[in-house]
């Protein structure tokens, strides 16, 4: 049983002796054991501290805190999902045996399933308080006086709760989204708000409500856990103070780190491909673009199918491994590996269906021109002007302010002049951190990329990071072995920058620049002028 709080001046035998009162099992229908009782008070008395433990509804005791003066600090609940069959018992050296209205506090806000405050004075009981959480209503109180506590009926009272207290569905938000707590590694302190702002944004696309975030620097981070062991800590305190029912992280995590969270946390965890991932699923709309994602869920999730280990293996025959038959674990597997296989051939029929139309698109003559660029910065905007001020009839949405709003491919002929007609295609959005699994697994997507002549690359110029969102796209035109190809570059939002110099420098760093506000409606053959002497 761990003990932690103020333990100053306390000898190391006496914690000893708070530390073997876990070898006591409460029975179940006991509020606690005689004998923890008994030495909670007589070590209250001899401390002058308040003492605080956790016991399971199975009547084990999993926690300890030592505290001066109403200032106990609870100990973590390792796990949210256990808080509802916990119970917090702790001592008032004062004589008052009421609860106090931060205990009240902490059995909402740490979930509890009671909170009981015992009165301690001249080293005797002075009487006992409970509160049960009673739904969204206020708890319910159960008074004890020190002769009538043993005849208490603990296990009676929670089932007299339940009858009188009718079930509700759990509730996510006022809009029924979950919320999620966000957490990062980072490199420096400066990099903080840029790259949780990112992921917020990511988490808002996916439709969830982020209720709180927290970072550490990544040369503190664990292999096994992700953050340090302090800031584990720090983290598991901070999910009792929120609502949090999932949470995300900023990398992608190993199968190790992922189970450590979730068991350390007691909360479904998410890294960055897997929340990418959810966003592609909800905008994939044509077969090709469902296939690719399920592809994608499948490859990603495969890793964190995880059991006993190679060495028992039931497929693997030998001693201590024969059976009916294949474990479930085996079977999933099996299922999932065969499903990857079936995908992959119906994408390769995709490829091919893909491949025919391109060649013909090749014999009409027409140059290919590919829209590139980080999500959200306009591309499917661009290409909705482009149709409307070349005298088009535009059958696009409007573009979103949303991540990854586009995920389908989509190719449309436009004619600029009498001497210039071109096929333009809008393509999936790139970002940072983006796995080279995830490209290959859109690889008939970007595969418009592949095939163009020109790409027309596509900035925010307003992103306080528009310079790393650069850098980013050259790096994914890189891994498709795309960064020779000629590009011009569209500085889009210029109407929201301020500072000149800013703009003109960004200008300066990229090829073919042209400024330009789609919002406002500016005239696009500044584009085509440029478009058509890199196609010439």
């Amino acid at each position: 049983m761990d003990i932690s709080g103020d333990l100053s001046g306390i000898r190391a035998s006496q914690l000893q002796e708070l530390k073997n009162l876990s070898d006591l099992k409460t029975e179940r229908s006991e509020l606690i054991h005689p004998e923890i009782l008994k030495e909670l008070i007589r070590l209250t008395q001899l401390w002058n501290r308040e003492i605080a433990v956790y016991l399971s509804r199975s009547g084990t005791l999993l926690a300890a805190a030592v505290g001066r003066h109403a200032a106990v600090t609870l100990p973590p609940i390792k796990g949210r999902a256990l808080g509802k069959h916990l119970r917090c018992i702790h001592t008032h050296p004062n004589g008052n045996y009421r609860l106090s209205p931060l205990d009240h506090s902490a059995l909402a806000s740490l979930q509890l399933e009671s909170m009981t405050s015992l009165g301690v004075g001249e080293g005797k009981l002075t009487g006992i308080q409970i509160a049960y959480r009673a739904g969204e209503g206020e708890p319910l109180i159960v008074n004890l006086s020190p002769q009538n506590w043993i005849e208490f009926d603990y296990t009676e009272s929670l089932a007299c709760l339940s009858r009188s207290i009718p079930e509700r569905p759990k509730t996510k938000t006022a809009q029924g989204k979950e919320q999620a707590f966000l957490i990062a590694l980072v490199d420096n302190e400066q990099e903080t708000n840029d790259d949780l702002l990112e992921l917020r944004e990511l988490a808002r696309t996916a439709g969830v409500d982020v209720v709180g975030q927290l970072v550490q620097l990544r040369r503190y981070g664990q292999s096994r856990s992700y953050f340090g062991s302090g800031k584990l800590e720090e983290l598991v305190h901070r999910l009792q103070e929120t609502d949090a029912d999932v949470l995300i992280c900023d990398d992608e995590l190993s199968p190790t780190q992922l189970r450590t969270l979730e068991t350390e946390t007691g909360l479904k965890v998410l890294d960055r491909t897997g929340l990418i991932l959810d966003i592609f699923a909800q905008r994939a709309q044509s077969r090709e673009g469902k296939l690719q994602v399920e592809l994608a869920q499948l490859k990603h999730l495969l890793p964190y199918l995880t059991g006993q280990g190679q060495a028992l293996s039931r497929l693997g025959g030998g001693v201590g491994t024969r059976g009916p038959g294949e474990t479930k674990l085996e079977l999933d597997r099996r299922r999932m590996r065969d499903r990857i296989n079936q995908l992959e051939k119906e994408l390769k029929l995709v490829l091919k269906h893909r491949d025919v139309q391109r060649r013909q698109r090749t014999r009409s003559g027409l140059p290919m021109v590919a829209l590139v660029g980080y999500t959200n910065t306009g591309k499917t905007t661009f290409m909705k002007k482009a149709m409307e001020q070349t005298g088009g009839r535009s059958d696009l949405p409007a573009g979103e302010n949303k991540l990854f709003a586009t995920l389908d491919p989509l190719v449309r002929g436009i004619r600029i002049d009498p001497s210039l007609e071109i096929l333009l295609s809008d393509t999936v959005g790139f970002i940072r951190k983006l796995p080279t699994q995830l490209l290959r697994a859109f690889i008939a997507t970007l595969e418009e990329v592949r095939q163009a002549d020109v790409l027309i690359h596509v900035i925010d110029a307003s992103h306080p990071q528009a310079f790393q969102h650069a850098e980013t796209v050259q790096e994914v035109l890189n891994q498709l072995e795309c960064a020779d190809k000629p590009m011009l570059t569209l500085l889009n939002k210029v109407d929201k920058i301020r500072n000149e110099d800013d703009l003109n420098e960004l200008a300066g760093y990229l090829p073919y620049p042209v400024k330009i506000s789609l919002k406002r409606g500016d005239t696009l053959k500044p584009v085509w002028k440029i478009l058509g002497s890199l196609l010439s």
